[in-house]
């Protein structure tokens, strides 16, 4: 039936080819000599023959016989999980499944005893410590799963089952989903039906709150414990979530590796091998920011970003330096009193060490993290304290945190006390530390609780626990010195036990029964203000009082002196209540809230609680801004031209790009240096990002950047190659040697003729019995030759050279 319209432009109008298209013909034939990719034409049939198995009506047999065919391969698939252990073959086959930071550790081994020991030995290490090994992955693994009782876990619960293994890029992804998924939650709750903001009350607002953090505590992230409004702001926000999942990740990643042996003395002291090159790298990127930046405060005054942070208890000379000055001063102040000091030492049970003394695995192992081993150790200190406090007596010293090398950490304590309360107060610690599992020590309780009284004739207190400072610092003063658990020497597992706290953020030194530090400091930097204003002004004295209170003078003047005993003595002494101190910490609100809402407060001074607020004063005078440094720019334009970076057979040239994140220019790429053509496009490839990216990638990115490398060569490699390659050294295939580029991917390396020249020529040396000297030869070819030809043949020599003489 045909329309009639009103007018004729109501019509509709036929559509208009577009002139670029060719005709239905040739797109068919153009589309019949497409060939599809054998990967994307799978998963093509994979998801028709899906969508058609979906969509037909099963019939109750159907649906029976599915399930029961389902619930036949769940058996089998559960019953070859637990078969693989029982033959050698199916425990390499499984450990082959396994990540390569985990498989890549036994696999060197297994390659080296095939080798060398044979197939009995390799068998006999894949059915001992490999499969011991693997059944203490997969208990750590059971505790750090998901349980699905929440609906963030039960759609995550598969993902993170690998996120041990997610590298910083997936991990970002991750956050951005799930902060989405929460955000959602949150506007759902919090919406009306029209998709309006609701009014909600304060308390229903806090069950939206404990719903979602019900919601988040699900996959083993601790919801933040702050207001609900600040808490669900972050909760909501990707970047926090990067932050907690990074964390999360790395602390599953370590645990992996404790189970598998590959923390322990035997392996790697204190930290895995992966997580102390994070830590460094970190360190570096973190140098090269304080290189690339300046602080600038309001009147422009510029000051190098570097320089402040060597100046400050960042620096670990610095660090060492304050550490002991307190601890000298803790010792004065107990010759003072006439205190005793013993030197304690308290260890966890054996279920906290993932392995014993002997570098073996542990089979009384909990699974537990260092983190959880820190934890049972302050509740015993606490536990301590309550008591002592009970029956009336007091401590005060200094408490250091050591790593075992299993990862395990243990508490040495330095404490002063009356002679008289020394054996009351020992066997109270006693009893405490041994308490749990106390069956497994029998009557030999050193392995749990040790008590040393110092003697004074052998030496000061602080002379006795330097050692314990600078071996978890920067190893000062300790050359040809070893560790007596690992054998290593002390100035290398210095930058190991700073990692380790670094990763379980553990504090390793703290003050018991003394004025706090930061108020030191901040006394300290305002005796340097007042004293310039006063040099300045042409008013300052030596001696002169610099604030007008005497107490809060006195306490700045021993703070300025360096003498920490006056300064405990003049802040009231040892065992007081904190809120007895002369001096405090003042503090101010922030200007600006923050990114989440909070207006939090910081450290304005200090002041006299005893004056009240009048006594108020500010060390913070000037506020600093971080800035980029600035660069002459003529001059760099001039060095741009200079600047070329090799990669492979590419080299690119232009503005040198910082290893910082600062700089996000491109650079241009200089064609005219490609000297051969490359099977991959790197048109569009930026130095910058190599820069960046190279240096974070983990050990199993780079070992797969070089197979990768290595098939574009048609080299084949294992490996116990590739962790060569990234050790520095060379592999040699058909007469060519090869190397990684500062990208890490395989170059060939440059021939050294020099050194051909050398072995040839010692070898003619060797052979002729003549002195060959090498100098001569590179130096003066000619003469050489010369030389030895006149001595071997004389008659040749008058033939080629003897015109030269008159002959």
């Amino acid at each position: 039936m045909q329309c009639e319209w009103a007018f004729p432009w109501n019509e509709p109008r036929p559509a208009i080819a577009s002139p670029y298209l060719d005709d239905t013909d040739t797109l068919l034939s153009k589309g019949e000599m497409t060939s599809e990719h054998p990967h994307v034409k799978k998963y093509l049939t994979r998801l028709i023959e899906r969508d058609l198995l979906h969509s037909q009506v099963l019939t109750p047999a159907q649906q029976e016989s599915r399930r029961r065919f389902a619930l036949q391969e769940k058996q089998a698939y559960e019953e070859s999980r637990r078969s693989w252990q029982e033959t050698a073959a199916g425990v390499e086959s499984y450990l082959n499944e396994q990540p390569h930071f985990i498989k890549s550790y036994f696999q060197k081994k297994i390659i080296w005893l095939r080798k060398n020991r044979g197939t009995k030995h390799s068998n006999a290490f894949l059915l001992g410590t490999v499969k011991s090994a693997l059944l203490r992955l997969n208990a750590v693994r059971e505790k750090q799963g998901v349980k699905p009782y929440c609906e963030l876990a039960a759609y995550y619960q598969g993902v993170f089952r690998h996120l041990a293994e997610m590298n910083k890029r997936r991990i970002k992804s991750l956050a951005n989903e799930i902060a989405a998924r929460v955000n959602e939650m949150f506007c759902t709750e919090t919406e009306d039906e029209n998709g309006d903001t609701a009014e909600i009350s304060h308390d229903d607002f806090l069950l939206i709150y404990r719903n979602i953090a019900a919601e988040v505590y699900s996959l083993h992230i601790i919801p933040p414990p702050l207001s609900p409004f600040s808490a669900i702001a972050r909760m909501i926000d990707s970047k926090w979530w990067e932050r907690q999942l990074w964390r999360l990740r790395c602390d599953w990643r370590e645990s992996q590796l404790r189970a598998a042996n590959q923390v322990n003395k035997k392996a790697h002291p204190y930290l895995s091998y992966e997580a102390v090159s994070d830590w460094q790298e970190q360190r570096r990127r973190n140098t090269e920011f304080f290189k690339a930046h300046d602080l600038v405060d309001e009147a422009g005054n510029v000051v190098s970003l570097e320089s402040m942070v060597y100046a400050s208890i960042s620096n670990p000379v610095l660090r060492r330096h304050e550490l002991m000055t307190r601890m000298q001063g803790i010792e004065f102040v107990a010759q003072e009193r006439g205190d005793v000091g013993v030197f304690y030492t308290i260890t966890c049970p054996s279920k906290y060490h993932a392995n014993n003394h002997s570098g073996h695995a542990n089979p009384k192992w909990n699974h537990s993290t260092p983190v959880q081993a820190q934890r049972y150790l302050r509740k015993v200190w606490a536990n301590i304290g309550s008591k002592l406090d009970r029956n009336g007596l007091r401590v005060y010293g200094f408490r250091v945190v050591e790593p075992h090398h299993d990862s395990t950490p243990h508490w040495h304590l330095l404490l002063f006390m009356r002679l008289d309360e020394r054996k009351a107060i020992t066997d109270i610690m006693r009893s405490y530390a041994i308490r749990e599992d106390r069956e497994e020590l029998g009557k030999r309780t050193s392995a749990r609780f040790t008590a040393k009284k110092l003697d004074p004739k052998k030496g000061s207190a602080t002379a006795y626990v330097a050692k314990y400072i600078s071996k978890n610092i920067d190893g000062y003063a300790l050359d040809g010195e070893r560790d007596n658990e690992t054998g290593k020497p002390l100035k290398e597992t210095a930058k190991f036990a700073m990692a380790w706290a670094s990763r379980y953020r553990i504090r390793q030194y703290q003050a018991i029964g003394t004025p706090p530090i930061t108020v030191w400091r901040e006394l300290r930097k305002l005796s340097n203000q007042l004293t310039s204003v006063l040099k300045i002004s042409g008013e300052f004295k030596h001696g002169q009082a610099l604030l007008s209170d005497p107490l809060m003078d006195a306490v700045t003047a021993a703070a300025d002196a360096g003498c920490f005993a006056t300064y405990i003595m003049k802040q009231g002494g040892v065992l007081i209540p904190r809120k007895d101190y002369a001096v405090h910490l003042a503090y101010q609100q922030n200007d600006e809230p923050n990114a989440y809402g909070e207006t939090v407060d910081k450290i304005y001074g200090i002041y006299s609680p005893r004056l009240g607020e009048d006594s108020r004063v500010c060390t913070r005078l000037t506020k600093w801004k971080i800035v980029s440094k600035k660069i002459n720019s003529s001059a760099n334009n001039s060095d741009a031209e200079s600047v070329g970076l090799s990669f492979g057979s590419l080299s690119f040239s232009g503005p040198a790009a910082p290893w910082s994140s600062v700089n996000n220019s491109p650079v241009v790429q200089n064609s005219s240096k490609i000297k051969r053509e490359i099977d991959r496009p790197y048109d569009d490839l930026l130095v910058n990002e190599f820069h960046q990216n190279y240096p974070m990638m983990h050990f199993d990115e780079k070992v797969k950047r070089i197979y990768e490398s290595a098939a574009l060569n048609n080299i084949e490699i294992d490996d116990f190659l590739a962790r060569s390659l990234l050790g520095g050294g060379n592999i040699i295939v058909d007469s060519q040697c090869y190397c990684l580029s500062m990208f890490g991917y395989l170059q060939k390396k440059p021939k050294q003729y020099k050194e051909n020249v050398k072995v040839i020529m010692n070898r003619l040396n060797d052979r002729l019995g003549n002195n060959i000297n090498l100098n001569d030869i590179f130096h003066d070819p000619g003469g050489h030759y010369s030389a030895m030809l006149e001595d071997i043949d004389p008659v040749m020599w008058g033939a080629l050279f003897g015109h030269n003489r008159g002959i």
